[in-house]
């Protein structure tokens, strides 16, 4: 991933986030979860502060009407 992508969304969990990439990538947005570390133990700290979608800055401006249609 390059420097040109953005932090679309912060969820509170991989759950939510993981929905939030599925509807991007099905409106043909490149989105990606940003996962630091690779433990559990990582993983669940990490979570504590959200977990985050990127995507293109290209994108954002759909990615913002999609993610705001679905969660909001």
């Amino acid at each position: 991933m390059n420097s040109n992508h953005i932090v679309i969304g912060i969820f509170e969990n991989e759950l939510s986030a993981l929905i939030a990439k599925r509807d991007l990538r099905e409106a043909g947005i490149k989105a990606n979860i940003l996962r630091e570390g690779g433990g559990v133990t990582l993983r669940l700290l990490s979570q504590a502060e959200g977990v985050r979608v990127l995507v293109p800055e290209s994108q954002e401006s759909m990615a913002k009407e999609i993610l705001q249609a679905r969660f909001l």
